[in-house]
């Protein structure tokens, strides 16, 4: 009797979906795609080292790759480009250059 009660109560839950198999169940929470601009420019599992930040700058041209400040998720970065010394604010999250500022003839 004690066995046909469990099973009884165990179809009665499976119905109501209170005890579905735990591959079954899927759960939707936080941030869905669409509610941040960081769904447009997508963050790195892991964020950069100081090296692939200074190959990512280099990519894009400059020279004399200087870092500077570390902040959350962005860097300071002093680089020459075009004869000119540029100060970069350099997401190294999404590898983006968020920022430029043109300090002075590079010599």
């Amino acid at each position: 009797m004690t066995r046909s009660i469990a099973i009884a109560l165990t179809a009665l839950l499976l119905a109501a979906g209170l005890a579905a198999p735990a591959q079954a169940q899927s759960f939707r929470f936080g941030i869905f795609f669409g509610d941040e601009a960081s769904d447009f420019y997508p963050e790195r599992i892991t964020c950069m080292s100081d090296y692939q930040i200074r190959q990512a700058v280099a990519h894009r041209g400059y020279t004399n790759i200087y870092l500077n400040v570390m902040m959350e998720k962005h860097v300071e970065v002093r680089a020459t480009r075009d004869g000119w010394v540029y100060l970069l604010d350099f997401n190294y999250c999404t590898g983006r250059i968020e920022g430029r500022t043109q300090l002075r003839p590079a010599g």
